[in-house]
């Protein structure tokens, strides 16, 4: 295992201190003198030595953004004004150790080396627990942006994380509500446990309630062997319900209960089993008009409404589509193998400019496309929305079209090349906005805007039936 260590330190000394403590001991160090620097490299480190007090912010939010953004690190707040406050402080909100300055070099060694050993056993343990083939801890991905929106968003990730309470996160379809739910479960004291994701919409209602509660053998046609379910598979984890506006009422009934009890029976079972299960809740329904309409049980919507996470739709977080375009970019070069490649300018201010109704979900695929079947090491906007006429210019379409005919023309001296080009193009614009008009000059020249007078003209020219 490489020993990298991030250092996040305003104070030179201190970060000479560490270099010439640790270096020799074959550690590699990267330091960065503010918080904003330094947040933009987390995801690369397992350990990170972050000052309390920065030019920039305070260490313990930036404590909260870093376990949003790499969950996993080991981060150890440094400070040279050692307050109880500021250590509860930083070991609540997830640091690993608090040292103090000046360093004690020795100590400093030791702490550091202990860390990189935890580091190494969690790597194990996750392994060992990862050892089957339908692995608990796929890669779940990043939230990523810096947009005031999302920002927000990771801050009530870090908020709610520790306490163990039902959370219901809100948004339309593709805004990364799964995410969310991975990002708290992740943070919370439940990390190690599974994180087991059902989504109601896509499972038959008849059969959803035996996927959650698991059923004994003959509970039902089909049912050949005793069979846990979801709740139980979850069992000192997370159970993230998606579209839960999706269930059926007699079982919203079972599932309120077994949030108040913790407990529950299998289909074709007397017998109760608990279950230490968190669960997380989502939507792209407004919950409370379903209970207006009879869909949705208040008790239970009041119980999935003590912490609502709303996430933003990327339309209203246009500063993260850039970002979250290279994002995964980044991430399709490396499943799909492909060369380097990046954006063009004209690329990059389409992809600003779309509404993107599907959301992150739409630039994603959007992005993984582009980036397959783009050629060269730049990928244009009509690599982005090859099927999208809204998004190709009238020049783009008209140099594509008039390319080749073009390269034949300029060959022929007094090809009268202006006049011709001109004339076509005008002659087959007049014919489309007629027959889409039903031939009415009216209306065809206010589309146009011309004068009808002229458009008469134009027709008798070019000789079009109308």
């Amino acid at each position: 295992m490489t020993k990298k260590i991030l250092v996040i330190d305003d104070d030179e000394s201190v970060i000479w201190v560490i270099r010439k403590a640790l270096e020799p001991l074959g550690y590699e160090i990267e330091a960065k003198t503010s918080i904003r620097a330094g947040i933009k490299l987390v995801d690369k480190y397992k350990l990170i030595l972050l000052d309390l007090m920065l030019p920039d912010g305070n260490g313990i939010d930036a404590l909260k953004e870093i376990k949003v953004f790499s969950p996993d690190a080991l981060v150890f707040i440094v400070t040279a004004h050692g307050r109880m406050e500021s250590a509860i402080d930083a070991m609540r909100e997830g640091a690993y150790d608090y040292l103090e300055k000046p360093f004690d070099i020795e100590e400093l060694k030791i702490v550091v080396e202990k860390a990189f050993r935890d580091i190494a056993m969690r790597e194990e343990l996750l392994t060992l627990r990862q050892g089957k083939e339908e692995m608990p801890f796929q890669r779940t991905g990043h939230i990523v942006g810096k947009s005031r929106s999302i920002l927000k968003v990771f801050k009530e990730i870090g908020r709610v994380a520790p306490k163990d309470v039902t959370v219901l996160v809100s948004g339309e379809s593709g805004t990364g509500k799964e995410l969310v739910a991975r990002a708290i479960h992740n943070n919370s004291r439940r990390k190690f446990g599974q994180f087991i994701a059902i989504n109601a919409a896509s499972i038959p209602k008849e059969l959803l309630e035996a996927d959650l509660f698991g059923w004994e053998k003959g509970a039902f046609t089909g049912a050949v062997e005793k069979t846990a379910g979801k709740i139980q598979a979850a069992d000192g984890g997370t159970l993230f319900l998606d579209e839960i506006s999706e269930l059926g009422i007699d079982l919203q009934a079972k599932l309120l209960r077994f949030l108040q009890e913790r407990e529950y029976s299998p289909l074709g079972s007397s017998k109760i089993i608990k279950a230490d299960v968190r669960i997380i809740g989502a939507t792209n329904r407004d919950l409370r008009a379903c209970v207006k309409d009879g869909l949705f049980r208040e008790d239970l919507y009041y119980r999935f409404n003590v912490i609502d996470i709303k996430l933003p739709p990327l339309r209203e977080r246009k500063e993260d589509i850039i970002p979250l375009s290279r994002y995964f970019l980044k991430e399709s070069i490396r499943a799909f193998e492909l060369p380097q490649k990046d954006f063009s300018k004209d690329a990059e201010r389409a992809m600003t400019a779309y509404d993107w109704p599907g959301n992150v979900r739409e630039l994603e695929n959007t992005i993984k496309r582009a980036s397959i079947l783009s050629k060269g090491s730049l990928i244009e906007r009509r690599d982005l929305f090859a099927n999208d006429y809204d998004s190709c210019s009238i020049k783009e379409f008209l140099e594509s079209k008039l390319n080749g005919f073009l390269g034949k023309m300029t060959k022929i001296e007094n090809s009268n090349l202006y006049e011709t080009v001109i004339s076509e193009a005008e002659k087959a614009l007049f014919n489309i906005v007629l027959k889409e008009t039903n031939g009415n000059q009216v209306k065809a020249a206010k589309i146009l805007g011309i004068n009808r007078n002229t458009l008469c003209k134009k027709i008798k020219g070019y000789k079009i039936v109308v």
